[in-house]
């Protein structure tokens, strides 16, 4: 409980004041008449009566403390907790170049991440979530959203060779995505950058210069290299015939993970790296980060406060009712 006008307690000090003023008038006025108890005073002593006259002066009293405490607008709160979860703010950088057709994973590489990549979308909540495309070049396929609907759907029609250069820029796909993030001074939501990719960086800009750039807006890059440790061939459709690329010596083409490179890229950016050898492994990263990247808590507390005077005005007022009884009605002044 807590007292919004705590200043009326000032007021209490006249209280000894008023209970002086009334003793000494009750000592110095001769009163006209002779005052008794109707029923159940007959036969008692001067003494008892004297004491009991008494009674409606002090319950006036107390009428007064009580209106005081009234006047002090006691409130009695509820305290209520509020908790706000704030998401993040999710890029998604999937690599569609060439390679991605290894069948090291079930059915392929893109397929797998595909598949996995829309369970995880599935489970989150509360985050905005984008989506990169990438191979000798980068594109948006959609910007940040929570409609995670729209996100899913695009993420289903994303295809091998969807873009016109092959290859693997690995810094364009991270400047893609750090671009599409709001400037953090206008955003307080964590940023996050998941990029998923099979092979080496051969074209656009230098990816260690993009992880500054990230570095530098604090945005986390988790990189994931996807590929089994052995490696595999690229298979190539041609005249209806599936066959696998080949080096110019005529040995099968196996594209190697830069790892180092991708563990660097999440170092400089404070994120992570992962291997992902095969489909239980992808997921399981995925698994990972949702549990690493879980958003911040808005925690606040406010309590709701309520006007209690009638707790203190409601004895009051029954009090001088019983008062008023007892002075017309019990302790009468007979002339």
């Amino acid at each position: 409980m807590r007292w919004n006008s705590p200043e009326f307690m000032l007021l209490l000090l006249l209280i000894p004041l008023i209970a002086i003023y009334r003793l000494y008038i009750s000592r110095t006025t001769k009163k006209g008449g002779l005052r008794f108890p109707l029923t159940f005073l007959a036969g008692e002593t001067r003494s008892l009566r004297s004491r009991l006259l008494i009674l409606p002066d002090l319950m006036r009293l107390l009428v007064l403390v009580l209106l005081v405490f009234a006047l002090m607008q006691p409130q009695y709160g509820q305290e209520r907790e509020t908790v706000n979860r704030q998401g993040i703010d999710i890029m998604l950088a999937i690599d569609v170049s060439s390679s991605m057709a290894a069948e090291d994973f079930k059915p392929n590489r893109l397929k797998a991440a595909q598949k996995i990549t829309e369970n995880f979308i599935v489970g989150i909540q509360d985050h905005r979530i984008g989506l990169v495309v990438f191979a000798g070049l980068a594109l948006t396929q959609c910007p940040l959203t929570v409609d995670y609907g729209v996100v899913t759907e695009l993420l289903r029609r994303t295809s091998l060779n969807m873009l016109k250069y092959d290859g693997t820029a690995i810094g364009d796909a991270i400047i893609n995505a750090v671009y599409k993030f709001a400037p953090e001074r206008k955003d307080k939501r964590d940023r996050v950058v998941i990029l998923l990719s099979d092979g080496e960086n051969n074209s656009g800009i230098d990816p260690l210069e993009a992880a500054r750039v990230a570095a530098e807006k604090k945005i986390r890059v988790y990189t994931i290299g996807v590929g089994s440790l052995e490696g595999a061939p690229i298979p190539i459709i041609q005249g209806g015939r599936k066959m696998y690329a080949r080096t110019r010596d005529g040995s099968l083409y196996v594209p190697k993970i830069d790892e180092q490179l991708l563990k660097d890229i999440a170092f400089m950016t404070s994120g992570q790296y992962f291997r992902a050898t095969d489909n239980t492994a992808l997921e399981e990263i995925y698994k990972t980060i949702a549990t690493l990247e879980k958003g911040k808590l808005d925690v606040s507390r406010t309590i709701q406060y309520s006007e209690r005077f009638y707790w203190f005005l409601a004895p009051a007022f029954a009090l001088l009712v019983l008062e008023v009884y007892l002075r017309s009605r019990v302790f009468q002044r007979l002339f």
